[in-house]
């Protein structure tokens, strides 16, 4: 099997590192490599070669060949994951060896989670979900489809999140609330209430201070 890194950011980096790591351990692929369509085939980006979607395909067929999203935006991780599925390309998973998770937590498909994290017991994390450095999701919380956690993000047990949901650098989440679909958290807020979707959130406490019109974190 073979690993592509849909973007070349700074995410991207992170994630080939994290990659390496894990593959040092227990070798699960037999090779990294980044996809980017808007870069030539064959160039280099960080530590390895980069493909367009369709000659990595090409090379490596759909059946060696499975894909995890380095983008921090939700809505362009949901865009990417309908056009690979469109393809046939399977999701793939990256977890720092760092991380600690309960074997009693269960992760979808196209999940990342990051150096220093905890996933504690009975969580579920649904497919292409982003978990950042040092975040905690506690026990028995629900992370709904192409979620992204920031750094540092600590989510108190049995709460909800919701699909495409942002949660930025640093914030804090009362245990048992419910956080809805396409809502953005901004950074080192602290929520004590339910979220509903469609909105940004701010502040301690956290409030909705104005609707998620064109969902999109980074301006």
């Amino acid at each position: 099997m073979h690993l592509g890194i849909y973007g070349t950011g700074g995410f991207g980096k992170e994630i080939f590192d994290i990659a390496s790591r894990e593959n040092a351990n227990i070798k699960k692929w037999e090779s990294i490599f980044f996809i980017d369509d808007f870069k030539e085939n064959d160039t280099l980006f960080y530590l390895s070669k980069v493909y367009t979607l369709p000659n990595a395909i090409a090379i490596y067929s759909e059946e060696n060949l499975e894909v995890v999203i380095a983008i921090g935006e939700p809505i362009v991780r949901i865009k990417i994951k309908e056009k690979l599925k469109h393809n046939n390309i399977k999701l793939g998973k990256v977890i720092d060896p760092s991380a600690i998770i309960s074997p009693t937590a269960k992760l979808g498909a196209g999940v990342i989670v990051t150096s220093d994290c905890i996933i504690a017991s009975s969580a579920i994390v649904g497919e292409n979900v982003a978990i950042n450095v040092k975040s905690i999701v506690g026990h028995d919380i629900v992370l709904a489809n192409d979620v992204v956690l920031s750094s540092m993000v600590n989510i108190g047990g049995a709460c909800k999140i919701g699909t495409g949901t942002y949660l930025g650098m640093g914030c804090f989440i009362k245990e048992g609330l419910e956080i809805g679909d396409e809502v953005i958290v901004g950074m080192g807020s602290v929520v004590h209430h339910n979220i509903p979707s469609g909105v940004i959130a701010l502040g301690n406490p956290a409030r909705p201070m104005k609707k998620n019109i064109d969902k999109k974190v980074f301006k």
